[in-house]
């Protein structure tokens, strides 16, 4: 835990002497800039008087003299003109230039560098999913899955993808920048991390739970969502919750839905952002409490799945979403008025249901079989 404080604190020194590193390069270009901007007037000024040019002429000579152009359709003729030029072009203005020119190519690299390290503010960023720490372990392998379940649904394919973490110092995988995803390196409870990740102009905003078998990180996930709630954020919000009696606590900080976190299935946290309630009814299939699937061992020759489903809801029995049918494929979701032929139900019950026995399914349905046989 202390090498882990001592190396996160590392990273935030060597974070916060690259950005003074990286303003002290833009202040000195500027600084540059003004100093061959008083180098240029003072050479056109000098030009106007000591060689009678007027002053776009003077202005010409002098940009020509400071680039090393040259084209001599003008000059100094004057000693005074010639000893301006030699002190302020060839002595200053030439030389000011390249150090801007190579200031400006050393800031471009820091820049980009800046950026793959999540080092700089994506301020241009709009509308974006912004997703709030990383897991602790398998941590590539997840986020992958994650965008690229995100990118393949309808809705969230075009939308921009930002990761604020302080877990890629030296720069997202390769596996996840192909994908377009960006990143902003650094703790969301520090302050102003969460305004330089954008949370304002975010419109999802995703907050993972850092360690899926800590409860402790659930202080750490309201911890942030009552910072964003400070801000005004718009956006939707997710947060993962590991401990059920969280949740709505969660909810009155501002999330709009609230899951467990389930690491191999990443495809729960999506439909929950494109169609909220559905985390539910998913997770409710995880677990035996409250609604939860039960299969039937029956067999059933031709019969119409409109009409196992109407019987079984009649009945109070439960909801019919799939069956094995004779070969042992499962099937969910058939159309209404196919005929099918099966070994065994798998419905859904509510948690004060008693599951139907085999025998009492087959009894429903006997008369549906015999005239099928007719």
């Amino acid at each position: 835990m202390m090498l882990g404080k001592l190396i996160h604190h590392k990273n935030r020194s060597r974070l916060r002497y690259r950005k003074q590193v990286h303003l002290h390069a833009v202040k000195d270009l500027k600084r540059r800039f003004l100093m061959l901007a008083s180098v240029v007037a003072a050479h056109s000024v000098a030009m106007v008087y000591f060689e009678d040019l007027d002053w776009w002429q003077a202005f010409w000579l002098t940009m020509t003299s400071a680039s090393t152009t040259g084209y001599g359709d003008l000059s100094a003729a004057t000693f005074w003109g010639q000893f301006t030029t030699i002190v302020l072009i060839y002595g200053l203005g030439i030389t000011l230039l390249a150090q801007i020119a190579s200031d400006y190519v050393e800031i471009r690299i820091m820049r980009k560098e800046m950026k793959i390290k999540g080092r700089l503010e994506w301020s241009d960023m709009q509308d974006h999913l912004l997703i709030i720490n990383t897991p602790s372990t398998n941590t590539e392998r997840y986020l992958s899955l994650l965008v690229q379940q995100i990118c393949n649904t309808p809705g969230l394919d075009d939308v921009p993808i930002q990761i604020l973490t302080p877990k890629f110092p030296e720069g997202l995988p390769e596996t996840l920048r192909a994908q377009g995803v960006v990143h902003h390196t650094g703790d969301a409870t520090s302050p102003g991390m969460l305004n330089s990740a954008g949370v304002s102009d975010a419109k999802y905003i995703v907050v993972l739970s850092p360690d899926s078998l800590d409860a402790h990180s659930d202080s750490l996930v309201f911890d942030i969502l009552h910072r964003i709630k400070e801000i005004g954020s718009k956006a939707f919000i997710l947060a993962e919750a590991i401990d059920d009696a969280n949740r709505e606590r969660f909810r009155q900080s501002g999330a709009k839905a609230v899951i467990r976190p389930v690491r191999a299935y990443p495809e729960m946290l999506v439909r929950s952002l494109v169609a909220p309630g559905t985390e539910q009814v998913l997770e409710d299939l995880f677990r035996y409490q409250g609604d939860h699937t039960v299969r039937i061992n029956v067999s059933l020759y031709k019969v119409r799945w409109a009409d196992v489903v109407t019987e079984l809801i009649q009945r109070d029995l439960g909801t019919a979403i799939g069956f094995e049918d004779t070969m042992g494929k499962i099937v969910t979701h058939p159309k209404s008025s196919e005929f099918i032929s099966l070994n065994a139900l798998i419905l859904l019950i509510g948690e004060d249901q008693l599951a139907p026995s085999k025998e009492q399914v087959a009894e429903m349905f006997a008369e549906h079989v015999r005239q099928a046989q007719k």
